[in-house]
């Protein structure tokens, strides 16, 4: 695992345009799902908007503006952010839904920087994930994964994901 490596949530919209250029820098056409087809992140499974970085920009500044210098409550938009000796190893954009009838969260995105894989980075990163979860009383834990993101898939499975669901899409476009 890489040296000096802290996981904490950011409360900084100021970095939105540092962590829109990692996550755009750092994920391929396998990453996409069905979340990024959903809104503007991608046009099609196997291609992103060509404004991408700008898109998640304006993501990302709401909701490192809601979570501020405090830990995110049990309902919340947070983004985590590893960092490591070189900077910025991953990132995670989680959603708590602690008031759902059942509390879940959900891991809408999880980046870690290809000079950083198989480090242990993610794992740790999940792991910090879970327990935040659980400290707010959330006992499910989802995510999501583009259908040809197989080395992600590997990983989920490892740390105890299990398929619950097969997300298809229609194209309808003229």
């Amino acid at each position: 695992m890489a040296d000096n490596l802290r996981i904490a949530w950011s409360g900084e919209p100021r970095r939105a345009p540092e962590l829109a250029d990692f996550f755009a820098g750092n994920v391929g056409p396998e990453y996409i799902s069905h979340s990024e087809l959903q809104g503007p992140r991608a046009l099609s499974p196997d291609r992103w908007a060509e404004n991408l970085r700008e898109l998640l920009r304006a993501e990302l500044e709401p909701r490192l503006h809601d979570t501020g210098a405090r830990a995110p409550a049990a309902t919340s938009r947070p983004v985590a952010i590893v960092e490591a000796d070189a900077g910025i190893a991953a990132l995670a954009l989680v959603t708590f839904a602690g008031g759902a009838p059942v509390p879940f969260a959900v891991i809408e995105d999880l980046v870690v920087a290809p000079a950083q894989r198989s480090r242990g980075i993610g794992k740790a990163l999940m792991d910090w994930i879970a327990a935040e979860a659980r400290a707010r009383g959330i006992y499910r834990l989802f995510l999501e994964s583009g259908k040809n993101n197989r080395r992600a898939h590997h990983f989920f499975e490892r740390e105890g994901f299990e398929t619950c669901s097969i997300v298809m899409m229609r194209s309808l476009a003229p």
